[in-house]
């Protein structure tokens, strides 16, 4: 049985799978946020309230979900063996970016949360920073050859966009 060809990995497919996960995962929080902000009736900023539970737990869940994702996306990246092939080193970076975001995307989508709860305009803007930081590590080309950091023979496979690897 021939291969099916619609499943050979090729850098532009792998390029293009990720760029798709990422824009997806953005684009759902955006959107959340948008459907947040239009359906609230009431808007303030008050976080000197200390009876609002949320006001604590929201920031210390973006904070650790910030920790999180770059402790367990380096932890991830460091299991990568040198040794492997180019195809393996791909799969695991791929996982490492999908805990990155699934790190990221919990607190931003509780502060979303948190704001229809309470109307509380602070919980829309750290959720907004988590969302310009998640734009920020947007997977690249460039990124993915520095953070794996590919030796020679790699770095020529993966420049070479329709190669089967």
């Amino acid at each position: 049985m021939a291969p099916n060809p619609n499943f050979e990995q090729t850098p532009a497919k792998y390029l293009k799978t990720l760029s798709i996960i990422h824009f997806a995962l953005v684009a759902g929080q955006v959107l959340f946020a948008i459907v947040a902000l239009v359906q609230s009736k009431k808007i303030m900023i008050n976080v000197r309230n200390p009876r609002d539970p949320l006001i604590f737990i929201v920031p210390l869940i973006a904070a650790g979900g910030f920790v999180a994702s770059n402790v367990l996306f380096k932890k991830k990246l460091n299991e990568i063996s040198k040794a492997a092939s180019l195809k393996i080193k791909l799969i695991d970076y791929q996982t490492a970016l999908i805990i990155r975001y699934a790190a990221l995307e919990g607190p931003s989508l509780l502060g979303i949360v948190a704001f229809l709860i309470t109307g509380q305009l602070f919980f829309l803007v750290i959720s907004g920073a988590i969302i310009l930081y998640f734009i920020y590590i947007r997977p690249t080309k460039q990124s993915i050859e520095d953070t794996l950091e590919l030796n020679y023979q790699e770095l020529d496979a993966f420049s070479q966009p329709h190669k089967v690897i």
